[in-house]
């Protein structure tokens, strides 16, 4: 099975503006803070371990990998550029090319929330084929139960798939066991005055990760490999 053409060809189009439109803005960077903390909290320094990025894009994320890919060759050209010591292939996260139990973690974020619920699913049993015993799997998606709450539809695939914890369970269950969940951006925070952002972002996380985290805009799942 090949990644989605409509999310390639379009992430090749976008590739040389993609950091300044998405992250080079209050916005932007409120979201890569609240990904860091929790990337910073699940990928503790391992200089043995071996860490897969799918979807990698322009290598935002990509200083907790090891080895990354992506099927758009032109924004994995600025991820090579970023992280010329990092193992790079140009594949679809649903076929890797890499060897059964090759990873201690595979990690994606902004990538499952564009594909149909069965490409997510056979992305799941990737990447479970090449974790180690005991690897682990982290990604993130929209939640379902917030844009259920607040009567939003996506009309068009980019972000278009949201997912409950319950249904992301029903998809892992017989490949993994639940890890620990995290949430990213509780409050609207397109709605907040850019100059209150930075100084809202604290208390986002720590309410995205209290009570009401399944109303956080995102969740991010960390699966143990059975």
């Amino acid at each position: 099975m090949a990644q989605d053409n409509n999310v390639v060809d379009y992430y090749d189009t976008i590739a040389d503006e993609y950091d300044d439109s998405r992250f080079n803005n209050s916005y932007g960077r409120f979201i890569d803070y609240e990904e860091r903390r929790i990337l910073d909290e699940l990928m503790k320094p391992s200089p043995d371990a071996k860490r897969l990025e799918m979807a990698c894009g322009t290598g935002r994320l990509t200083n907790y990998a090891t080895h990354a890919l992506d099927a758009s060759t032109e924004m994995m050209k600025h991820a090579q550029k970023r992280h010329p010591n990092v193992d790079f292939r140009q594949a679809s996260a649903a076929e890797t090319g890499f060897d059964n139990e090759t990873f201690d973690t595979v990690y994606s974020f902004h990538l499952m929330m564009h594909l149909e619920p069965s490409l997510i699913k056979s992305i799941i049993a990737e990447a479970h084929r090449i974790l180690k015993p005991g690897g682990r799997l982290i990604f993130d998606i929209p939640s379902k139960k917030r844009r259920q709450l607040l009567h939003h539809k996506q009309e068009s695939w980019h972000g278009g798939t949201d997912l409950t914890k319950e249904e992301v369970l029903e998809m892992s269950k017989e490949l993994f066991d639940l890890g620990s969940t995290h949430g990213i951006m509780l409050m609207p925070v397109h709605k907040l005055p850019t100059g209150m952002r930075k100084s809202m972002r604290k208390l986002d996380f720590s309410l995205a990760n209290g009570c009401l985290k399944q109303y956080s805009s995102y969740l991010v799942f960390e699966l143990i490999k059975r």
